[in-house]
C-alpha cells in the first residue's frame, strides 16, 4: 500500500486550526469584557471593532516576540506587564506602556532616548498596523484590568509562534496563516458570504493564472525564447516523469481507490507521457490542459537561460506583474501568489548573479518586499480584513530577519492594499492623477480606483484572482446599490465581482477564481455564463462537490458544491471541463493533482442554455454531441398516466441518484412519477437517469 504520510499535511493543520480557533473564541469574548467594563460610553459596535484592533496588535506583538525581536526576551509582554505593575501600580499596563509601545515604540520611525530607557531594544516598524486609529483617541487613558492581558497571554503562551512556513506541524505550532482562518471564521459567514480557503485552493488558482500571464508577456518579448517552437519546451519532451505528479505515478493504489479508477489513472499517465515524449505540449495553455506541475516547469524554464538581457527583462516582466484580489479577505489569494512569486524571483536574481557582474539585491527579505510593494493589490469592504492582510504580509516580510538589527521599516502598502468597495460604478480619474491632484469628491469605499489609476492607465492588471462572496442582492434590502452590472438579475454579489473583474482585467491578462457550482448550473445564472462565455473565450473549470468532503471548512455553512475556473480574455474560442469531483477526506492532499480536463466541442444545449458540460473522459464530449442530435427526454413523456411509469425523489439525493421502475414503498410529498408513451420502455429512461451523464448537469 502506499505511504501517505508525505501527503498528510492537512489533517494536522486543520487540528491546530480547530483547537485554536475554538479556545480563541472564549479567550476573545472574555479579553472584551474586560474592555467593554473599561469603555462603557463605547457602543457595542465600537467595542467589538476595539477588542479586533488590540487582538490584531498583540498577535503581530507576539510573533515579534517569540523571534527575540523585542529587547530579546521571547517573555516580553508578560514581563513588561509585571514590571509596570511595580512601577506605576495595577490595572496601568494598557496606559503607562502598552498604548505608548504600540504608537511611541513599533509604530514609530527612530526611537528616542527616552523610549530606548521604557521599551529596551525593539525595531521600528511604522506602517499602518501602529498609526493612530479614531478609537485610540478615546481610549488611550483607559485602565483595562491587569487581569484582562495576563489571561490572553496565558492562553497565547500554549501556542509556538511561528512566521515562516514550518515544516513540519504539530498542535501547539501557530502560523500568521491561522490568524486568516480566525478572522474569515470570526464574521458572521451566512451574512457576509466570506469563506476560509485552503492553501490548496489558493495556490493552484495562482500558479495558474501568474505563471501564465508571465509566460506570455515573455513569449511576446522574446518569441525564439518562449514562444511555441522554443527549446524550452523540449524540458516536457526529455523529462515528462519529472512534470507529471509524482502522486500519478504511484504503481500502487492510493486510498480509496477503486480497479477502475486505478486503471483509468494508469491509462491517463500514460497517454500524457506519449504526449510529452512526442512534443505534443509546446504552450503555457497546454500545460494548463494537462495539469502539469506548472511552477516546476517555470523554475526549470528560467534555469536553461544564460543571456543577461533576458534575464534582467524577465526580472522587470516580474516586478511588473499586477495580481489584484478584488475581495482579498485575510489576503489568503495574495499570499499564495507571494508563494507563487518568490522562487521565481529568486531563480531569476540567481541566474542573473552568475551571469553578470551588475548585482541586484537577491536576500529574500528584499525580494519579498519588492513582491509586496510592486506585485500585489487587494481591496475588501470589512476595515478589519484589511488589517489582517497587510498584517498576515508584513510578519512574512519580518520571518526573513535573523536578527534585530535585520529589520527595517516596514513598507507603505495602503494604496496597495486598502479597504474599499470593489462593487462601485468606476469613475474616471485620469485628470487627478495627471495633475498630481487628489480627489475631492470621493468616497473612501471608492479610493482604491484612485490608486489603482497607473493599473488601469496601462491597461488593467495582469492577474486577477480570488473567492467573492456569496452573498444574494436584492435592491430593496441591500445596503448600496450596484449600478451598470449586466449580471444583476442574478441576484448574487459573486457574479457582479466576475463582471468587474473583468473590467478591471488587462485584454491580455489571466484570470481565475472559485465560485458556487451553481453559476454553471442554474437557470437563474444563465445571464452570467452566457456573459462568462463572452467575456472569457478561453477557460478551464473544474468542478467539485460537497460530499462526502468539501472544499471549504466551516462546517454546514460550507456545504456548498463549487468550481474553480481559470480563464484568459483573448484568444481563439478553447473550453475544458473536469467530471464533478468527490472525494474522501484523506484524498485532499492530492485532489488537485488529479484533476483531468477535457475539450468541449460540443455546441451548446439550445434547451438547457444555464448547462455547462461536466466530463470526466474526453468520448464524453462526443456522446454529447450524439445526444444532443435527438429529442430531449420531455417528447417521450406521456400525459395520461400509464403503468409506463419511472418513479424518483426530488429531495434525499445527495449521496445518490434516485429514478426506479417500481413504485415507492412509503409515503413522501418527495416521491414523484412521470409516465412514458407506450412505445418507449420505461427502463431506458430509468437507466438513462442512472447513469454517470447525471452528473453533467
Amino acid at each position: 500500500m502506499l505511504k501517505t504520510e508525505r501527503y498528510s499535511a492537512f489533517q494536522p493543520i486543520e487540528q491546530v486550526i480547530k483547537l485554536f480557533y475554538d479556545r480563541f473564541k472564549v479567550e476573545r469574548a472574555a479579553f472584551q469584557h474586560y474592555l467593554s467594563s473599561a469603555t462603557p460610553t463605547l457602543s457595542t459596535a465600537q467595542q467589538d471593532q476595539w477588542a479586533s484592533l488590540l487582538l490584531n496588535r498583540l498577535m503581530f506583538t507576539y510573533f515579534l516576540q517569540k523571534q527575540g525581536f523585542l529587547n530579546r526576551d521571547l517573555l516580553y509582554l508578560t514581563h513588561q506587564l509585571q514590571a509596570t505593575r511595580q512601577r506605576t501600580g495595577p490595572d496601568t499596563f494598557y496606559v503607562a506602556f502598552l498604548n505608548p509601545l504600540f504608537h511611541q515604540g513599533l509604530g514609530s520611525s527612530v526611537l528616542t532616548p527616552e523610549a530606548i530607557n521604557l521599551f529596551g531594544q525593539i525595531p521600528c516598524l511604522g506602517g499602518s498596523l501602529f498609526a493612530f486609529h479614531d478609537l485610540d483617541y478615546h481610549c488611550s487613558t483607559l485602565a483595562i484590568p491587569d487581569r484582562a492581558f495576563e489571561q490572553l497571554f496565558t492562553f497565547f503562551d500554549l501556542y509556538r509562534w511561528h512566521v515562516d512556513e514550518p515544516v513540519d506541524l504539530e498542535k501547539s505550532l501557530l502560523t500568521p496563516d491561522i490568524l486568516g482562518y480566525i478572522f474569515e471564521q470570526y464574521i458572521n459567514q451566512q451574512q457576509m458570504g466570506a469563506y476560509y480557503t485552503r492553501e490548496d485552493v489558493t495556490t493552484y488558482i495562482a500558479s495558474n493564472t501568474i505563471i501564465p500571464a508571465l509566460f506570455d508577456g515573455l513569449a511576446r518579448l522574446y518569441p525564439a525564447v518562449f514562444g511555441s517552437n522554443s527549446p524550452i519546451w523540449q524540458l516536457l519532451q526529455q523529462h515528462p516523469e519529472r512534470y507529471i505528479y509524482d502522486i500519478l505515478l504511484e504503481q500502487s493504489y492510493l486510498p480509496d481507490e477503486t480497479p477502475r479508477e486505478y486503471k483509468l489513472r494508469l491509462q491517463a499517465v500514460q497517454t500524457l507521457q506519449e504526449q510529452l515524449h512526442a512534443g505534443r505540449i509546446t504552450t503555457i495553455d497546454a500545460v494548463i490542459s494537462a495539469n502539469l506541475q506548472i511552477s516546476r516547469f517555470a523554475l526549470d524554464a528560467l534555469q536553461t537561460l544564460d543571456n543577461p538581457a533576458i534575464l534582467l527583462t524577465c526580472y522587470q516582466h516580474l516586478t511588473k506583474l499586477s495580481i489584484l484580489d478584488p475581495t482579498c479577505g485575510s489576503g489568503a489569494f495574495l499570499l499564495a501568489a507571494v508563494r507563487v512569486l518568490l522562487p521565481l524571483y529568486e531563480a531569476c536574481l540567481e541566474k542573473l548573479a552568475a551571469t553578470t557582474t551588475n548585482q541586484l539585491p537577491h536576500h529574500r527579505y528584499h525580494i519579498l518586499k519588492t513582491i509586496i510593494t510592486h506585485n500585489l493589490y487587494g481591496v475588501d469592504i470589512m476595515e478589519e480584513a484589511i488589517e489582517i492582510c497587510k498584517l498576515h504580509l508584513f510578519l512574512r516580510l519580518l520571518a526573513q530577519a535573523e536578527r534585530l538589527e535585520d529589520i527595517e521599516p516596514l513598507p507603505i502598502i495602503d494604496h496597495h492594499i486598502l479597504v474599499g468597495n470593489t462593487l462601485l460604478e468606476l469613475q474616471d480619474f485620469t485628470v487627478h492623477c495627471s495633475l498630481g491632484l487628489p480627489p475631492t469628491s470621493i468616497s473612501p469605499q471608492a479610493q482604491w480606483q484612485y490608486s489603482f489609476q497607473h493599473i488601469l492607465a496601462q491597461g488593467g492588471f495582469s492577474v486577477i484572482i480570488g473567492n467573492p462572496p456569496y452573498v444574494e442582492y436584492s435592491n430593496h434590502t441591500f445596503p448600496y446599490a450596484l449600478k451598470h452590472f449586466s449580471t444583476n438579475s442574478c441576484a448574487n454579489l459573486y457574479t457582479c465581482v466576475v463582471e468587474r473583474s473583468r473590467q478591471l482585467l488587462s485584454s491580455r491578462g489571466r484570470h481565475g477564481m472559485i465560485l458556487p457550482l451553481a453559476a454553471f448550473a442554474t437557470r437563474n445564472m444563465q445571464p452570467f455564463l452566457r456573459a462568462f462565455l463572452r467575456w472569457f473565450p478561453v477557460s478551464w473549470l473544474s468542478f467539485y462537490h460537497f460530499r462526502p468532503s468539501m472544499l471549504f471548512s466551516g462546517g454546514k455553512v460550507a456545504s456548498i458544491p463549487t468550481a474553480i475556473y481559470l480563464a484568459k480574455p483573448e484568444g481563439q474560442e478553447q473550453r475544458y471541463s473536469t467530471r464533478l469531483l468527490k472525494w474522501a477526506h484523506e484524498q485532499r492532499p492530492w485532489l488537485f493533482a488529479r484533476l483531468t480536463y477535457h475539450a468541449i466541442t460540443a455546441p451548446d444545449d439550445p434547451l438547457n442554455l444555464h448547462y455547462y458540460p461536466k466530463f470526466s473522459h474526453a468520448v464524453e464530449d462526443t456522446i454529447l454531441k450524439k445526444l444532443l442530435l435527438h429529442q430531449p427526454v420531455s417528447t417521450y413523456i406521456s400525459r395520461t398516466p400509464n403503468a409506463n411509469t419511472m418513479f424518483y425523489r426530488t429531495a434525499g439525493g445527495l449521496y445518490w441518484k434516485v429514478f426506479v421502475n417500481f413504485p415507492w414503498p412509503y409515503a413522501s410529498t418527495s416521491n414523484k412519477q412521470c409516465f412514458f408513451l407506450p412505445d418507449y420502455h420505461r427502463d431506458v429512461f430509468v437507466a438513462l437517469f442512472n447513469s454517470s451523464l447525471f452528473w453533467w448537469y
